[in-house]
């Protein structure tokens, strides 16, 4: 299953909201007015969390995947729908640590949760969010408004989503596992900093570079990143361990395009928009091939 060819051909040709944007971004917007938009995600056990992952971190995990691109449209998070497929073979006690840590981040948060729905089944822990955002007083902000000249910019650190996914798989570094399980997020002066002054804005969350193509294909302009700046869990010297943490995925940050110029303290400026197609890596002032594997495709 290729996820956006099947999106393409099977559930495309239903949608016809002008608030869905074709499909093509990460939100919809649902007023005229355009300032109060809505995203979804789902965790599906074994695939974006561990079985052993405990309840807590994941009920955590789902707010926050959701919280991501919210921040990212330039808006504030405001009410969620949940939605719970239980298994059988986990126990009450599991359900409530779950639902702990989804209260501690409704909290954390500032969103409310007005209703959803629990069934039980045989299968994996399948959990979903619908969460809505509003906008502070402008349009959410686009994968498609990036403009030549601006420089590209990002929140916070890349590669914590992989190094803390190895580092549980291994069962040590639980500092680092952490970091996996519970993605630490920009703030939400990063989501107002968006919506001040990003001309094409998105999360990053399955690999700096495929969404950093995913933005340059959009916008129908090239980006360039130079991998050098680039905040990294785990800075190195070495490009091979810089590339796998760009292609990791799960870290749940913020990519922007703004005026070069632009004073951002929640970001680093880590290239430049420019003409013609698509994306480029730099590497110590030289352009070096794009790796087969930009980063984690459904």
């Amino acid at each position: 299953m290729q996820e956006t060819e099947w999106i393409d051909r099977y559930i495309k040709p239903l949608v016809t909201s002008s608030g869905a944007l074709d499909l093509k971004d990460d939100v919809a917007v649902l007023t005229p007015f355009a300032t109060t938009i809505a995203t979804m995600d789902t965790l599906v056990e074994a695939v974006h969390f561990r079985p052993a992952d405990p309840p807590y971190t994941v009920g955590q995990k789902l707010l926050r995947v959701n919280i991501s691109d919210i921040y990212a449209k330039g808006a504030a998070p405001r009410e969620a729908l949940l939605s719970i497929a239980w298994p059988r073979y986990r126990d009450e006690a599991q359900f409530a640590a779950l639902l702990a840590g989804i209260g501690h981040d409704i909290e954390a948060f500032g969103i409310d949760l007005v209703g959803g729905d629990l069934v039980t089944t045989d299968g994996p822990l399948i959990l979903s969010l619908t969460l809505t955002g509003e906008t502070f007083g402008v349009a959410p902000k686009r994968r498609t408004g990036a403009q030549i000249g601006d420089g590209i910019f990002v929140s916070g650190q890349i590669g914590f989503g992989l190094i803390g996914l190895e580092a549980a798989r291994l069962g040590h570094r639980d500092d680092l596992a952490a970091r996996y399980r519970v993605p630490v997020l920009a703030s939400l002066s990063a989501a107002r900093a968006v919506a001040d002054l990003a001309m094409a804005s998105m999360d990053v969350s399955d690999g700096l570079l495929l969404d950093a193509q995913r933005l340059s294909r959009a916008s129908h302009v090239g980006l360039v990143l130079d991998l050098d700046h680039v905040p990294l869990a785990e800075p190195s010297d070495d490009l091979a361990v810089v590339i796998r943490q760009c292609t990791g995925g799960d870290d749940y940050q913020i990519l922007m395009t703004a005026p070069a110029d632009s004073v951002l303290p929640d970001f680093t400026r880590i290239g430049r928009v420019v003409d013609g197609p698509g994306l480029a890596i730099h590497w110590h002032g030289n352009t070096v091939a794009l790796p087969e594997n930009l980063g984690f495709r459904h």
